[in-house]
């Protein structure tokens, strides 16, 4: 049998899920990125009192339950405690979100659900190896979606978003010659792409979409090529253009020094031997 906190957190949880099925112009579905900032709006046609305004966290794969905001004022203790900041209207902001942050928030007064928001996080990983991120590599970016359903997973029938991976100009991808898009949940799709030399600093750009098909969210990769700029700007410096003295390598100073020695053993020797021979030659005159 269900212990009574255990049967309590289970009457909450199908409150809210009842809650949002009855009141779904009060849900809103919101979409962002790792690291950044949102506001979780608590909508009311009239006036809040904040201080009779209470704000619950779920997350439906861990059944992960907790109430954040109590009575107006954020409850200590949470892993959120320190990033969450009340505003005036009773709104909700939390800031530097991280992946267990995606999941739904539930403004309540006195107990009724005035606001229901549906947090997603969008993120950009690579299996691949840096040594990839060059001309002729094969680089994998795999882009998940992190639902409020449960992080890491996705609803299979789920039709409320749509993910897929963008060129730079904003062209959809999908599978050709080079592209290669590996689908292994409706939130969590792999471009692999045969690299180019025009691809060196180039944007991919992973995208949600919204049930009205325009862009909820979008986050960019670029593949900037390994030494491919330090090569590249060696290759453009032009001789003319270097101001100063010309400095010589080693080698090349030690071959003008040991040349003209060379020369001058050659010719001693060559003199020496000369020299002998003249001798030699009228020595044998005289006998």
């Amino acid at each position: 049998m269900l212990s009574r906190e255990n049967l309590t957190r289970v009457l909450l949880i199908g409150s809210l899920l009842l809650t949002v099925a009855r009141c779904r112009e009060n849900t809103v579905l919101l979409y962002s990125r790792l690291g950044s900032d949102i506001l979780l709006p608590c909508i009311s046609s009239v006036s809040l009192d904040c201080s009779l305004i209470t704000w619950t966290f779920y997350q439906g794969g861990q059944v992960r339950y907790s109430e954040e905001v109590i009575g107006g004022q954020v409850k200590a203790g949470t892993d959120k405690s320190s990033r969450l900041y009340i505003m005036p209207n009773c709104s909700l902001t939390l800031r530097n979100l991280v992946v267990h942050d995606a999941g739904s928030y539930n403004c309540l007064k006195e107990g009724q659900s005035i606001t229901a928001a549906y947090v997603s996080l969008l993120t950009i990983s690579s299996p691949s190896a840096i040594t990839e991120l060059q001309f002729g590599g094969r680089l994998a970016l795999s882009c998940i979606l992190f639902t409020y359903f449960n992080v890491g997973l996705c609803m299979r029938h789920s039709n409320t978003f749509n993910l897929n991976w963008a060129a730079e100009d904003g062209a959809v991808l999908g599978n050709d010659t080079r592209h290669d898009l590996i689908f292994s949940t409706s939130c969590n799709i792999t471009l692999v792409i045969e690299l180019k030399r025009e691809d060196n600093n180039r944007k991919w750009r992973c995208q949600v979409s919204n049930s009205e098909n325009s862009t909820a969210a979008f986050l960019d990769f670029t593949s900037t090529f390994l030494f491919q700029n330090l090569q590249a700007a060696q290759n453009q410096i032009p001789s003319s253009s270097i101001d100063g003295p010309v400095q010589l390598p080693i080698s090349r100073i030690m071959l003008c020094v040991a040349l003209p020695v060379m020369v001058l053993i050659v010719a001693f020797f060559t003199w020496r031997g000369g020299h002998k021979r003249a001798k030699a030659s009228a020595a044998g005159i005289k006998l």
